[in-house]
């Protein structure tokens, strides 16, 4: 009987740690902490840093640079906030300052983008590829600063609240909303000029 009543008492290793305690672990040089945070956190990251760029090598390549300096910046997070606020932060800076690289060196994201133009009747509805809606999502949001572009991600891909936004990125709601604001209005007139078939899907959704 006593052992079966050790058996139903969970130990160390079967109860799941939160972030927080993963952090304070791997301060105390608990490498497997680590291991575990990066793999609970790699599918956020490179989702974040996928739709931001629009490339996956180069979001492979920017989600190893943010779990680098993850690890090179724990000592830095205050546990008092919330850890995927703190991460979300170091992703968008990463991938903020990747795009402004790529910009200077006027090597759009895009630059093979091909589209296979297709007659659609506006009273049809319209089912697409998934990699189609990405290349015109991609193909719109290069009209966008690195910043429009990460809020418009974080809000319509993300669900984050103008408020969580303004956390990550350390500015006003009002900001958040402002980005936001020019990023629809922007991506809208790039639709209408390039995709106006886009355009009404665009309009009939809002």
């Amino acid at each position: 009987m006593a052992a079966e009543v050790l058996r139903m008492i969970p130990t160390k290793e079967s109860v799941e740690l939160d972030d927080r305690q993963l952090v304070e672990q791997i301060r105390q040089g608990d490498d497997r902490a680590f291991e575990m945070l990066v793999r609970r956190k790699t599918s956020k990251v490179y989702g974040l840093c996928y739709r931001v760029i629009g490339n996956g090598e180069d979001a492979k390549d920017i989600s190893q640079l943010v779990f680098l300096k993850l690890w090179e910046n724990l000592e830095k997070y205050d546990a008092t906030y919330a850890f995927d606020t703190w991460l979300y932060r170091m992703v968008t800076n990463v991938a903020i300052d990747f795009m402004r690289s790529k910009q200077s060196r006027d090597n759009a994201v895009n630059s093979n983008l091909r589209l296979v133009k297709t007659s659609v009747d506006p009273e049809q509805t319209v089912t697409v590829a998934r990699k189609e809606v990405e290349s015109v999502f991609n193909a719109v949001s290069n009209v966008l600063s690195p910043k429009q572009k990460t809020i418009f991600v974080m809000s319509e891909m993300e669900d984050l609240r103008s408020s969580e936004i303004a956390k990550v990125l350390g500015c006003r709601e009002s900001t958040v909303r402002n980005h936001l604001f020019n990023a629809r209005k922007l991506m809208q007139a790039q639709l209408r000029k390039r995709f106006p078939e886009y355009a009404r899907l665009w309009e009939d959704s809002r």
